[in-house]
């Protein structure tokens, strides 16, 4: 009777054994996830930001295309544009307004950074991705002209790197880089 009980004492001590190392497995998993994804948003949030300020930057029209450029791959933000040149690019494209000698819109794409990952496209021609009804306001009308004299869009592509195992597992199943 005695030797049953001890027995059991040691049963439950492996099955308790087990049991953390499975609920250990499933809390890692969990907050690397966590740490994963809030990583995830603080780049995402870090390209949006990007894009507004290039957007603000043409707005005002303080700068040419070139130091635009420059300007926003020298921010310093999280995402270290400055020392990692391969993991972005920025394309910056101005559409300027038609003029009596060509009524259509002429676009200048002007781009900074050395990742070509899936998904990384310049603005496409004649256009520029600009939708048709802003493109519209741009096409020169004889007597009256263009409403609007410009535009700009700013594509921003940046490659995530995976900070936890279970980043990387991630990235093998999406195919790595995260266009943004």
């Amino acid at each position: 009777m005695m030797a049953s009980l001890f027995q059991t004492g040691q049963n439950e001590r492996g099955t308790a054994s087990v049991e953390l190392a499975f609920s250990l497995m499933i809390f890692l998993f969990v907050a690397f996830g966590i740490v994963e994804y809030g990583s995830l948003i603080n780049e995402r949030n870090a390209l949006t930001q990007l894009a507004r300020e290039g957007a603000s930057l043409a707005s005002r029209n303080l700068t040419t295309s070139a130091n635009m450029m420059n300007l926003l791959g020298s921010t310093n933000n999280a995402l270290d544009f400055k020392n990692q040149p391969n993991k972005y690019h920025i394309y910056l494209a101005q559409i300027t307004a038609g003029t009596v000698a060509n009524n259509n819109p002429v676009c200048t794409v002007v781009e900074q950074g050395g990742f070509n990952g899936s998904g990384v496209a310049a603005p496409a021609l004649p256009n520029c991705d600009l939708p048709q009804n802003l493109y519209d306001y741009l096409v020169y009308v004889p007597g009256t002209g263009a409403t609007v004299q410009q535009f700009t869009v700013v594509k921003v592509y940046y490659e995530h790197d995976p900070m936890t195992p279970v980043g990387a597992v991630a990235a093998q199943f999406t195919g790595g880089g995260q266009p943004g």
